[in-house]
């Protein structure tokens, strides 16, 4: 029932605020600054290098394009096994692999074919690695592969295992990593049947790696997003793996659940609910790599944007501890997650706002609202934002006595139109909140000692017609002298019920 008031009470409110929708902040707006910072720790392909790459080969080095596609067509099994060898080592160049004059030359098709020699494995080995560099280029070069039918050929040698099974998972991983319609095709084509058998502690590094990493790119791509009951079987394998060692099994199987439950609630509800999942990944926000914790923040981080009751798991698993750690973790890109995701447990229930207070995220965002740089500031600013609309009067004391309002006000003279507009609308919820308290006069007389007043009568110049309409409202309605001294916006008990606490709850 509390629940249900809360929710009510920020529906009616939401005009005035950010609302219901951007409270609980979906990847939109980070995800592609993010996704370019994190590009080159998890790649969408892949390239194998041969063994012997910047070395010099004399074995078949004179050999052209079109020699290499006339001895894949030979009759004799040794000629086309050593073609082969050769498109592979060609394709595998360190700098600058020649895979459109590859293409040009008609060698995928004589490689797709050799894909079903089951009478020579190393016909098979070699021309799978060719063609997983072959689909590590352009979106061309990998539909050219689709389009000549190794992706059952590849599910196929998947599912029997081995170093040709793994170099198939390869292939298979980058064509899924080109986009939403390969992804597709290759999952309608069994290749996740044919890779959960490798999903597993047992299997050789090499190999688990690989599998982990290709699972990755079969949740990965939106517009649209992969349809959930086609890797959802995985779910428990990749449980499982979040136990293990191996620092690139844990980055892959994160970055595979950051993607899964970057969408609606009923993905984070199946990834959550999955036996064990949830505790291990928290416990990987304190892992001592950037690289594991960066996807593990992201998924929980996108946990947290679920309903009030895949925020309760989140924080039932402890994850709070784990992102003040972050907030305080000197690395920009950590601490900017981190603090979106408080921002998004402080949009929540009383009951969720308070477990934060109480784990002490009001001193952790104000060391990034104080000290970082302007996008961790802006995520730290959302989250005192959310707690200004949401908090009680107990909540929004606490948030006063941590001394938040000088560096938050700070913002309004950022260079970045949108921290000033989340500020503004912090300051609106304040005001609306102190004036059901009686509490206008103190606050307004505290933001002019910090300066913030001059800061917003300065906004009202501002070039963004959203920010000066906002800076006006504020002082029109708490800044203006009025007979009472004691300015008060017009508003009734209905429109916004912020408690049953008396007025000298909230110290100013």
């Amino acid at each position: 029932m509390a629940d249900k008031t809360h929710t009510s009470r920020i529906t009616l409110y939401k005009n005035a605020g950010q609302g219901t929708t951007d409270l609980r902040r979906k990847r939109a707006e980070l995800s592609v600054a993010l996704r370019k910072q994190a590009r080159d720790e998890q790649l969408l392909k892949r390239r194998a290098l041969s063994p012997e790459a910047g070395e010099a080969v004399t074995e078949d080095k004179t050999l052209s394009p079109a020699e290499i596609v006339q001895g894949l067509n030979s009759d004799d099994l040794a000629t086309k096994t050593s073609s082969a060898r050769a498109a592979r080592r060609m394709l595998s160049r360190e700098q600058n692999p020649p895979i459109t004059l590859m293409v040009e030359a008609g060698v995928i098709k004589p490689l797709v074919e050799a894909l079903e020699r089951d009478d020579c494995p190393d016909l098979q080995f070699e021309a799978a690695w060719a063609i997983t560099n072959i689909a590590s280029g352009t979106h061309e070069h990998t539909m050219a592969v689709v389009e000549n039918g190794a992706i059952p050929k590849l599910v196929n040698l998947l599912s029997r295992g081995g170093v040709v099974g793994e170099q198939s998972a390869w292939a298979l991983g980058n064509i899924a990593g080109d986009g939403p319609t390969p992804r597709d095709y290759v999952l309608a084509a069994g290749a996740l049947p044919a890779l959960l058998p490798l999903l597993n502690t047992t299997t050789v590094a090499s190999q688990l790696r690989t599998a982990v990493w290709t699972y990755s790119n079969f949740c990965r791509n939106k517009s649209p997003m992969v349809k959930f009951e086609l890797v959802s079987a995985a779910l428990p394998y990749i449980a499982d793996l979040l136990e293990t060692e191996d620092q690139d099994v844990l980055a892959d199987a994160c970055w595979a659940l950051s993607y899964l439950t970057d969408g609606p609630n009923e993905r984070i509800e199946g990834v959550q609910t999955t036996p064990a999942l949830l505790p291990r990944l928290v416990r990987l926000l304190r892992h001592p790599a950037p690289a594991v914790r960066t996807p593990a923040l992201r998924a929980i981080g996108n946990m947290l944007t679920g309903s009030d009751h895949q925020t309760d798991r989140c924080l039932q698993a402890d994850c709070l501890p784990a992102l003040c750690t972050l907030l305080r973790c000197g690395k920009s890109s950590l601490m900017k997650e981190a603090a979106w995701a408080v921002s998004n447990v402080l949009a929540g229930t009383t009951e969720q706002i308070q477990q934060a207070l109480d784990a002490g995220v009001l001193e952790h965002l104000l060391h990034v609202l104080s000290t970082e740089d302007i996008k961790c500031q802006k995520e730290a600013a959302w989250a005192i934002t959310n707690l200004c609309l949401g908090g009680t009067p107990e909540q929004l004391d606490a948030l006063l006595q941590a001394g938040f309002l000088e560096p938050y006000c700070m913002l309004l003279s950022s260079p970045d139109q949108r921290a000033i507009i989340v500020v503004l609308d912090g300051l609106t919820n304040l005001l609306q909140a102190a004036a059901k308290f009686g509490q206008v006069e103190p606050l307004c007389i505290k933001l002019e000692e910090i300066g913030a007043l001059d800061r917003i009568e300065a906004l009202q110049t501002h070039e963004n017609e959203q920010i000066y309409k906002k800076a006006l409202s504020i002082l029109d309605n708490y800044f203006c002298d009025q007979e009472d001294g004691n300015a008060q916006p017009e508003q009734t008990e209905e429109e916004y019920q912020f408690g049953t606490a008396q007025p000298q709850n909230i110290n100013f």
